[in-house]
């Protein structure tokens, strides 16, 4: 009876001192999702070697999702082992509170942040909610991490799990939890926070009502490919050999009998976000021969242009090898032919050749017959199989470094998307506009405006949402406006909501700008101007646009040498703290005229994979995760 007694007590402490974190952050962006902090008293500058270190805790399991921190503890998720795990900690000294086990660990076919779960925890008086990769939605005690309730995205409201896998941060508005299933029918969700019980579904215009388990794979409809629709390339009689491609590669190599051969590399460029000459550039050897600063778009003459590179070999130790090398973005092929010379290369009967349609998952016969074999002999990379197919991991980089995922280097590839997933990675915001509350959405494709009341679907607006399904920056609301990025060619578009004649909302476009491309490390709204980076797999740079206009006020692009290269962003008394995918740390005072830099500081034990962990400042501390690692810097002034 006196434990019981105790924990009681316990309990009721913790829901009081839940109520009173002013200076909390309790979940994903912050107190009001804008990634804003309330605290003031902090440090404008800092030192030469930075904030002094208050504490590191490690063991605390992989994954890039950024913890949250209210009433004395923080929160966060990982995989450890075999398990996905969420963890509190205590906010004094980092020591471990309690751990429990949610689901077993996601076998994720990318191999970008294969480590781990990215969601954010939300705490919320005495619970704390949180999403797992495979969907699962769950609702723990916070003081003891006991289980409340739980649902699942896929198997309750026929979601299907996005290509890499759910990264939402569950939202809490009043009584409601706000999700993503990604379904027709629960494109958004809405559950009773205390019990779980389903409260709407917004169903998308046109759809019919999806039942749970309704939903495609994420590869439905990209196997065979005989009738499927041409790619659209020209230059060729056979464009369909161009549907596919593997990107990303390191290499590609094939056991072949000595002998003099004709190497023939099939090129095109068909992904939309190359849009003119340089801006995918790589090189290549092939058995010796090297061919440097490699522009398909160049060498093609412009996108959806066959172009056919062939190149005479001599094989005498019984491989054939081409070794890829990014230089901008990553190198990119369609299809590999390894022909004997002497021998005819048209027709089907032509023996001893090698024909290798890259990214195809079936094997493809041409017009002149000749049978090309499914996507085989690369080393590392993904494959795309076509238009409408999400790109699929194939194998690790020599060395370990996976495509998109090195420091810093990686590149994007062809066609590519959502699959049958209508969800994205991106995290619901709430709004108020015109006496209605909306919840905003970047899903798979558009940006979305629902009723918070009945979940029905009011706007949309598509411009922001890249043809790879791949949105992950959080919405920004003010004044009427709704702002939303992406990456992979997209870049960021700004909408003005309106009531037409009826009565209903509208979304007309304000502004439309590639100069701000955010792949996943947010944007701050501060004094009119838009501050974020500018950059997809890629690499990338900090730029600060008007908020009204799309202008671009200053952008580090121009600098001899970089000062802030791609990163995330957090907000606190006055100041920008923004951390690269380097792991380097910087104190920047916003303007609307010219970067100000106020300090700078490398986070020490670096591992080897890209800080993607946002930057997180709460009760005068800074928390910095990589992977296993927390640190606890303090940041307050003296």
């Amino acid at each position: 009876m006196y434990r019981t007694f105790m924990l009681v007590l316990a309990v009721g402490a913790f829901a009081q001192n839940a109520l009173s974190g002013e200076f909390d952050w309790p979940q994903w962006q912050g107190p009001d999702r804008t990634a804003h902090s309330k605290e003031t008293g902090l440090l404008k500058e800092w030192p030469k070697d930075g904030p002094p270190l208050a504490w590191k805790v490690s063991g605390i399991g992989g994954g890039d999702g950024t913890p949250s921190v209210a009433a004395g503890s923080i929160y966060g998720m990982a995989n450890r082992g075999e398990d996905e795990v969420v963890w509190a900690l205590s906010e004094r000294d980092g020591k471990e509170r309690w751990a429990v086990r949610i689901a077993p660990t996601h076998s994720q076919t990318f191999p970008q942040s294969k480590e781990g779960p990215s969601a954010t925890p939300t705490v919320d008086v005495d619970r704390l909610y949180v999403m797992g990769l495979t969907g699962n939605v769950v609702c723990l005690r916070a003081a003891d991490g006991k289980l409340v309730w739980q649902r699942n995205l896929v198997t309750d409201f026929g979601g299907s799990i996005p290509a890499w896998s759910y990264r939402e941060s569950p939202l809490i508005d009043g009584d409601k939890l706000i999700c993503t299933p990604g379904s027709d029918g629960a494109m958004l969700i809405a559950l009773d926070k205390l019990t779980g019980q389903t409260i709407w579904k917004t169903q998308m215009p046109g759809s019919s009502e999806s039942t749970p388990g309704s939903a495609g794979s994420p590869d439905a409809g990209v196997g065979e490919r005989p009738g499927a629709p041409a790619s659209g390339v020209t230059g060729t009689k056979d464009p369909n050999l161009f549907v596919s491609e593997h990107w990303g590669m390191a290499a590609f190599s094939q056991k072949v009998s000595n002998g003099k051969y004709f190497a023939k590399l099939y090129f095109a460029e068909t992904y939309p976000g190359i849009t003119g000459p340089g801006q995918r550039v790589f090189a290549f050897d092939v058995q010796g021969h090297k061919f440097k600063d490699f522009d398909i778009w160049a060498k093609a003459g412009g996108p959806n242009k066959a172009y056919v590179e062939t190149v005479p070999v001599e094989i005498t130790n019984g491989e054939f090898r081409i070794v890829f090398t990014s230089q901008i973005q990553s190198p990119a092929i369609k299809a590999i032919e390894i022909i004997p010379q002497g021998e005819s290369s048209g027709g089907a009967s032509s023996a001893g050749t090698i024909r290798i349609n890259a990214g195809a998952s079936s094997s493809f016969t041409d017009s002149s017959g000749q049978v090309w074999q499914p996507d085989s002999g690369f080393e590392g990379g993904m494959t795309n199989p076509g238009i409408g197919g999400a790109p699929v991991a194939s194998g690790s980089t020599p060395g370990g470094a996976a495509p998109g995922r090195g420091r810093p280097g990686g590149g994007f590839g062809g066609f590519g998307g959502p699959g049958s997933s209508g969800a994205a990675y991106a995290s619901p915001i709430a709004i108020d506009f015109d006496g209605q509350r909306q919840y905003v959405q970047l899903t798979a494709k558009a940006l979305i405006g629902v009723a918070a009341a009945d979940g029905k679907f009011l706007w949309q607006y598509e411009k922001p949402a890249n043809r790879m399904g791949i949105n992950c920056s959080t919405p920004i609301y003010h004044d009427g406006m709704v702002f939303a990025a992406s990456a992979y060619g997209a870049g960021g578009g700004a909408v003005k909501l309106s009531r037409d004649t009826t009565g209903a909302v509208t979304a007309k476009e304000v502004w439309l700008s590639r100069q701000m491309e955010n792949h996943h490390g947010g944007m701050i709204l501060h004094d009119g101007a838009l501050f974020g980076s500018n950059g997809g797999n890629g690499g990338g740079y900090l730029i600060c646009l008007d908020f009204q206009t799309g202008e671009i006020l200053w952008n580090e692009r121009d600098q001899d040498k970089r000062r802030v290269r791609k990163g995330s962003v957090a907000f606190a008394d006055g100041r920008i703290y923004y951390r690269t995918e380097e792991g380097d740390l910087i104190l920047i005072e916003p303007s609307r005229k010219e970067y100000l830099e106020r300090g700078r500081f490398e986070q020490p034990e670096r591992t080897k994979l890209p800080a993607w962990a946002h930057p997180v400042i709460a009760n005068g501390k800074l928390y910095i995760r990589d992977q296993d690692t927390l640190f606890c810097y303090n940041v307050k002034a003296k």
